[in-house]
């Protein structure tokens, strides 16, 4: 069993190293063509438009893959409760955490996606293009091109920039951990008859909302302060990176914590008995 463990471990992890490499090598040859590409290749570079989309999108569900077979790997471990993965391991095998996981990070994914645009409800649509799919081929910072805007109704409208689907899928992933593992946490918390709880991981939730671009955080603002969307975004723009140097350490660390704390009691426990 150990070496089936080893063995599920190390396959996740090439899998999570090389479709990692192969986004960014994706991004960065995309990135090197269309700088260079002159007016008459434009077929050329749309072929590689599609192609770099569709790499990432393989390579994003092959890191979900490999981040499976590791978790998996762990609940193989005599032992799987006393390591940081054992852990995270145990709550998203529960079914209940599982769908708690699934709901939360699919409801958060849906909602950081009509604020950073991605999903796009038109309200002033002139014409009707729908059903239709348009590429953006160039110009902008690498990981920003290529777009596609999927015209699915005259309403409703997807755009897919690599950039911002990946933080997308990654924050609304580790929204929906901390989510499972608040709610398991708060259980452990009332059998011992606890009232400490993470409030930070809230901050880190709310904060990775501004992930995606600063039209995310124009339109939120817009609505709660009543400033002009224009006017969010450029006074916001400038802290996109502190937005997301604060929101993804915080959804990160904040499980690491909780799961400490959970470890550290349970060894007390032991010692006590």
């Amino acid at each position: 069993m150990f070496e089936n463990y080893e063995s599920l471990r190390n396959r996740g992890v090439r899998i999570i190293s090389i479709s990692a490499f192969s986004i960014i090598f994706a991004i960065s040859l995309y990135s090197l063509f269309s700088s260079n590409q002159s007016l008459t290749d434009i077929g050329k570079l749309y072929n590689l438009a599609i192609a770099v989309i569709f790499l990432i999108l393989v390579s994003l569900v092959s890191i979900g893959y490999g981040s499976y077979l590791i978790l998996h790997s762990e609940s193989l471990k005599p032992e799987p409760k006393k390591s940081y993965l054992g852990y995270i391991s145990m709550i998203l095998t529960n079914k209940t955490y599982w769908r708690i996981f699934i709901v939360s990070s699919i409801v958060y994914g849906v909602f950081f996606g009509f604020l950073s645009q991605i999903l796009i409800y038109h309200d002033d649509v002139v014409g009707n293009t729908a059903p239709s799919v348009f590429v953006t081929l160039c110009c902008n910072y690498p990981g920003y091109v290529p777009m596609i805007t999927i015209e699915l109704t005259e309403l409703f409208s997807i755009l897919i920039i690599p950039l911002n689907l990946i933080l997308a899928i990654i924050v609304s992933s580790l929204v929906g951990f901390n989510f499972a593992l608040n709610v398991s946490f708060l259980r452990i918390v009332r059998d011992q008859s606890q009232r400490k709880f993470p409030i930070v991981s809230t901050f880190g939730i709310f904060s990775g909302l501004f992930i995606g671009c600063p039209t995310c955080a124009g339109s939120l603002f817009s609505i709660i302060v009543g400033f002009s969307t224009s006017a969010a975004i450029s006074v916001l723009a400038p802290f996109q990176s502190l937005f997301i140097a604060i929101s993804i350490p915080i959804l990160v660390g904040t499980p690491l914590l909780i799961i400490r704390k959970i470890m550290k009691n349970e060894t007390c426990d032991i010692i006590g008995k």
